[in-house]
Parts: C-alpha cells; sequence; structure tokens
C-alpha cells in the first residue's frame, strides 16, 4: 500500500514537472546583453606598459556587436574604438565621449593616451566562453 502511494507520486510529480516546461521568453528590445572578452593586449609605450586594449563582444540575437575598450594601468576607461577604427576618449564627468576620428590601431592608442607617434601592443592569453564561439 505504501509503495503504492510512493508510485503514484512518483508518476505525478513526473507529469507535472513534465507539463510546467515553460519555453524561455525573448529577451525585450532594450534588456542587457551579456558580454564576451575576446582578447586582451598590453599597450606599451617605450616597452613601458601604460595600459590594456581589451576586445569585448555584446552577445545580441542579431549577432554579435564588438568592439573595443581601452583601460589605464589602475583599470579606468580611457575610451572605445569600433571595429572600423573610430576612437572616442572617455570625458570624466560628461555624458558623451570626444571623437577623435579614424586612426590606425596603434597612432590611435596613442592620441587617447595623448603620446607622440605610435604605442606597441602585446597580446594577453584570454579564454573565451565556447558557447560564444558556438554563436558566433
Amino acid at each position: 500500500m505504501l509503495l503504492n502511494k510512493v508510485r503514484t507520486g512518483l508518476l505525478s510529480l513526473a507529469v507535472g514537472s513534465a507539463a510546467c516546461h515553460v519555453e524561455p521568453q525573448p529577451l525585450p528590445p532594450y534588456a542587457a546583453r551579456p558580454v564576451v572578452e575576446l582578447s586582451r593586449s598590453e599597450i606599451l609605450n617605450d616597452n613601458i606598459r601604460i595600459g590594456t586594449l581589451v576586445q569585448l563582444a555584446i552577445e545580441d540575437p542579431q549577432g554579435a556587436i564588438c568592439y573595443f575598450r581601452v583601460e589605464d594601468l589602475r583599470g579606468a576607461w580611457v575610451g572605445h574604438i569600433t571595429t572600423l577604427g573610430r576612437f572616442s576618449k572617455r570625458m570624466p564627468f560628461l555624458d558623451d565621449e570626444q571623437d577623435l576620428g579614424l586612426w590606425p590601431m596603434q597612432k590611435g592608442i596613442a592620441k587617447l593616451f595623448e603620446i607622440e607617434g605610435a604605442v606597441d601592443l602585446k597580446e594577453l592569453p584570454v579564454a573565451v566562453p565556447a558557447t560564444f564561439r558556438k554563436n558566433s
């Protein structure tokens, strides 16, 4: 008798859990999206590390949106770079960034740090999640 009650309970639990499966709802258009780090490089000026270049990708349902962020030694954001090479500099206490125009990578990064000439980049190892590689 007790065994029958246990079997009946387990059967109703299995049927109930199968019926409760709900498909995930699509995200609203302005919902937060996961961001994945794709690469990281040290920024060097005369072989002295002055910052970090981080390549990031926003996991959007329409496809990955890639961009670069430039950080100083403390990790503060110096500016951003589009995949087309447009540079913008963070301006403290202002909402918008200052547009610096289109530049080759090393020369544009030097402009962000207000250095004459160009800087050198040394790529660092980064683990990219397998789910992002599969989806992009």
